[in-house]
């Protein structure tokens, strides 16, 4: 199972002068780890490796997802324009790569995409079965005084 697609040195080299030289990669990993959850939640795929299609740019996103979570993190409220106009960047490709995923989700093979009606109002191919008894039924209309 794979935790990350990032690369620790590019999260590192993205984040520039927040991070001080001897800030250690189990912090930057970890931040790694959560920007890969956040794009498997987003694109409701939690199997991504490095044989997918879209591998590389989701390694790319996922590069600059760390570096805004360090930022938010480490950076303070003086970055957060910054990272809001980022995130929608990256929520903007996210979005793109969502709707044109070539690879298949193990959800999506057993997803039912059309069911036909069971009603005879909607569908005419279903005969139409009266629900009433049939002994109430008249086959003559009963005379009234």
């Amino acid at each position: 199972m794979t935790d990350y697609l990032s690369v620790t040195q590019d999260v590192r080299e993205l984040s520039g002068s927040i991070l001080p030289a001897r800030f250690p990669d189990s912090e930057i990993v970890e931040e790694q780890k959560a920007a890969y959850n956040y794009i498997c939640i987003y694109t409701h795929k939690y199997d991504w490796d490095m044989d997918d299609i879209e591998a590389l740019a989701l390694q790319k996103l996922e590069a600059q997802l760390a570096k805004c979570f360090i930022q938010e993190h480490f950076g303070g409220p003086s970055y957060s324009q910054m990272i809001d106009a980022q995130m929608a960047k990256i929520n903007k490709a996210l979005d793109a790569i969502k709707d044109n995923m070539a690879t298949v989700t193990p959800e999506e093979g057993e997803t039912i995409t059309r069911t036909d009606y069971k009603s005879w109002v909607l569908n005419p191919e279903i005969p139409y079965e009266s629900k009433l008894d049939q002994s109430l039924r008249a086959d003559t209309v009963g005379i009234y005084d």
